[in-house]
Order: structure tokens, then C-alpha cells, then sequence
């Protein structure tokens, strides 16, 4: 059996693997948050972005037959 010496060290080294274990968790934790927000802001500008697209294709019209003809014509 290891006398006491030998286990206050084993105890120090679980407490120093625990404070690295809690250390890394924590910076896991900031690296999803940040991770989240930045999702979020993703997801802003999909949405964004898709509008703009369904906008401009409400405002320019798909074109027909008629303006591809008219558009062939120009000089």
C-alpha cells in the first residue's frame, strides 16, 4: 500500500486531470456558443437572401417566348 505521501500525489494528479477535463469542457462550451450565433447569423442571411431572389423574380417577370423573340430582333 502506497504510504501517504504517495497519495496526496495521486490525489494532486486527478485534481490536475480534472482541472484540465474542466478547463477543455468550458472551452467547448464557448466554441459552441459561438458557433450557434454564427449559425444564427447564417440562417439570417439564407432567409435574407432567398427574399431577395423570390422579390426579384416577382418584379422582373420570368421571361416568355414574346420577349425572347423581341430581345433576338434588337439591333
Amino acid at each position: 500500500m502506497p504510504g501517504p505521501v504517495g497519495i496526496e500525489r495521486e490525489m494532486e494528479r486527478w485534481r490536475q486531470r480534472e482541472r484540465r477535463i474542466l478547463d477543455a469542457l468550458q472551452s467547448l462550451a464557448d466554441e459552441r456558443r459561438r458557433l450557434d450565433d454564427e449559425l444564427i447569423k447564417v440562417d439570417q442571411q439564407v432567409a435574407y437572401y432567398d427574399s431577395l431572389t423570390r422579390e426579384m423574380k416577382r418584379e422582373l417577370g420570368r421571361p416568355g417566348l414574346s420577349s425572347l423573340l423581341s430581345s433576338l430582333r434588337r439591333p
